[in-house]
């Protein structure tokens, strides 16, 4: 009991540890050591005895169910115990997490598993991550295979170098009261939703989506554009093709949105302010992960039963399609890392409970696994405010679309091009400069990257 009081007190403090500690830490430690060699074997679908009496360290976000951090920190503690294993979970601001992976990189040390979460960067780490091909392998064989994006977010070339985790939807979520009070047509297109937005704004009820650095406004806005026929790349993931009609028509209604139907604070709105911006009340509508409904499911349940999730078809039509944009999480294992073979095991186990995942985020974390897509799922099927999850496997799209999410993609994510863009046009309205420095930045990056 002492022991497992040390852990937890230990875990507190750093989660306390700001990112200006950690990063100066970081480099006044042991900046560009070489990568330790893997010495030990690895057999998937056992935890290997050598594992017992080591120590494992997670990293991980502050997850937006906070009950989940909670389920999570006893899973691991729990497997820990199991294993003889001394298991630290480590969580910090999700907006951290980038900069906190960038920093062990540069020291080679820091913990076995890190997580990256919506800003996927595996085409640029994965030389320095373990190849986990044997459990993506099992894991897959197990589960009736892999959704594709699976592999566009954890494989390079064919290897598994990061173990696909979740994956989070974004549904818009919409005040069904107020739809009834100002007769609203359907929130099942994206100009039906102007609609909405334009008419809530003059009575006191504007919209709400992020136009910031955050990852909502990287994916409400790429849902936005791609819905109305914008392609970052070809097939192949090598030619642009951001220049188009497509993008002067995403654009333009992009701003008409924000201009008739929402205020200027979400020019500076982080990753939980559209769920406040629910919770106050204001809000006719957002676009948003499930975390911004369950925050408010015990604290406000008249507003909770006010509020529906997704529409017919999962996301609102464009001018051409439907885009469900999602965020990606995977986890994956230094190379550096002192103990490989207990983060295998670890994350072969955890990797195939997918039934904890669901049930313990409340219907939160989304499996990459087709074989968790048989009806009624964990959490969700029994809850007929959020069945319309159930089919999100069907319309789920990541970053880099129609191709794979390449490492220029994500370099064009990370920097919030998309959304900086529609901000430049917001503020100016002049469309072709705002164009112009966006398509600017995104040849940039992709030259960087040409062979």
């Amino acid at each position: 009991m002492a022991r497992q009081a040390a852990r937890r007190r230990r875990a507190r403090s750093d989660r306390l540890m700001t990112r200006r500690q950690f990063l100066s830490t970081a480099s006044a430690g042991v900046a560009g050591a070489a990568l330790l060699p893997l010495t030990a074997p690895w057999t998937a679908g056992a935890a290997p005895a050598q594992i017992r009496g080591s120590s494992l360290r997670i990293l991980t976000w502050s997850h937006f169910v906070p009950a989940y951090d909670t389920a999570f920190d006893k899973y691991a503690n729990d497997w820990g115990v199991a294993n003889d294993v001394t298991v630290r979970v480590d969580h910090i601001n999700i907006d951290d997490l980038p900069a906190r992976v960038a920093a062990e990189l540069s020291a080679g040390a820091g913990h076995d598993i890190i997580q990256q979460n919506g800003v996927i960067q595996t085409t640029l780490y994965y030389p320095h991550w373990v190849d986990v091909s044997d459990i993506c392998e099992k894991l897959g064989r197990d589960a009736g295979g892999w959704l594709p994006m699976a592999s566009n977010v954890a494989a390079v070339k064919g290897q598994w170098y990061a173990v696909p985790e979740f994956y989070i939807p974004q549904p818009i979520m919409w005040r069904t009261d107020l739809w009834k009070q100002y007769s609203l047509p359907a929130p099942d297109t994206w100009e039906n939703l102007r609609t909405a937005a334009r008419v809530g704004k003059s009575k006191g009820h504007p919209a709400g989506f992020a136009i910031s650095h955050c990852n909502d406004a990287n994916h409400n806005w790429r849902a936005v554009f791609y819905a109305f026929g914008v392609e970052e790349a070809d097939p192949s993931g090598k030619e642009i093709r951001w220049d188009s009609k497509a993008l002067r028509d995403a654009m333009k209604f992009s701003r008409a949105l924000w201009s008739e139907g929402m205020t200027s604070e979400v020019f500076s709105w982080d990753n939980v302010s559209d769920n406040r911006y629910l919770d106050s009340g204001v809000a006719i509508y957002i676009h948003d992960a499930l975390s911004s409904l369950r925050s408010i499911q015990d604290s406000n349940p008249t507003l909770y039963n006010n509020c529906n999730v997704g529409v017919s078809g999962a996301e609102p039509i464009g001018s051409v399609r439907r885009a469900a944009v999602v965020d990606p999480t995977i986890l994956a294992i230094w190379k550096f890392s002192k103990n490989v073979p207990a983060a295998k095991a670890f994350l072969e186990q955890y990797g195939a409970d997918v039934k904890f995942s669901l049930t313990a985020s409340k219907g939160y974390n989304m499996p990459y696994l087709k074989g968790w897509y048989k009806k009624p799922m964990p959490a969700l099927g029994s809850d007929p405010k959020v069945t319309v999850l159930q089919d999100w496997d069907k319309v789920a799209l990541v970053f880099g679309y129609p191709g794979p999410s390449t490492a220029p993609a994500a370099e064009v994510l990370s920097t919030f091009v998309v959304p900086d863009m529609v901000a430049r046009y917001c503020h100016s309205n002049d469309l072709e400069g705002s164009i112009k420095w966006g398509l600017g930045q995104i040849k940039g990056i992709y030259a960087k990257y040409k062979s």
